[in-house]
C-alpha cells in the first residue's frame, strides 16, 4: 500500500518551504526607491540600523540649516517639507508612508535645506551616516546598493527641479 497525501496536507507541506511573511515594517522599507534593490537577507540585516521615532503632530523632525546626520522613511502618518522664503515659508510637499527624505545626509555632513514637521502623529525610521558607513564595511555590497539608491533617488530629483516640477519634497 503505497502513501496517500490528501490535497490539504500537501498544501502544509508547500507552506513548510515557503518564506515567512515579510515584516509589515520591512515590506514599507523595501518598496522606497533607494532599498529597492535589497534582498530579503539585506533587508532583514538592514533592520539592524534602523530606528523608530515617534513625531507628534506638530513636531519638527529637523530644520532648516541644521546639520544633517542622517535619512528617514515615513511609516506611518504625514509630514510636511518647507522652505524659508523671504516673507513667507514654502511649502515643498508633503511626505506620506513609503516615503523617504533627508538622504543627502547619509553621503556627507551638510546643512539641512528644508525644516520637515509631523502634520499629523507620525512614525518614521532613521537610518544615520554612521550607520551606513559601518553597514558599508562590513557588508560592501549592501552599502553600494543603499549608496546608489541615494544617488538615484537625489539625481531624479534634481532632473525634476531642472525641469520646473517642484512635486517632490527635497528636504534633505
Amino acid at each position: 500500500m503505497g502513501l496517500v497525501v490528501r490535497e490539504d496536507e500537501d498544501m502544509n507541506l508547500a507552506n513548510l518551504f515557503r518564506p515567512p511573511p515579510l515584516d509589515p515594517i520591512l515590506q514599507v522599507v523595501s518598496g522606497v526607491a533607494i532599498f529597492r534593490e535589497c534582498t530579503r537577507g539585506e533587508l532583514e540585516t538592514l533592520k539592524l540600523h534602523l530606528h523608530e521615532r515617534h513625531f507628534l503632530a506638530g513636531e519638527i523632525v529637523f530644520d532648516e540649516g541644521e546639520e544633517g546626520e542622517g535619512m528617514y522613511v515615513v511609516i506611518r502618518g504625514k509630514l510636511r517639507a518647507n522652505r524659508k522664503g523671504l516673507l513667507a515659508k514654502k511649502v515643498l510637499g508633503v511626505i506620506s508612508p513609503g516615503e523617504s527624505f533627508g538622504e543627502m545626509a547619509l553621503l556627507g555632513a551638510g546643512e539641512r535645506m528644508a525644516t520637515v514637521v509631523a502634520e499629523e502623529d507620525s512614525t518614521v525610521l532613521a537610518m544615520f551616516r554612521p550607520e551606513l558607513q559601518a553597514l558599508a564595511q562590513a557588508r560592501p555590497r549592501l552599502g553600494y546598493k543603499i549608496a546608489m539608491g541615494v544617488a538615484l533617488v537625489l539625481e531624479s530629483r534634481l532632473r525634476k527641479v531642472a525641469e520646473g516640477d517642484s512635486s517632490q519634497p527635497s528636504a534633505t
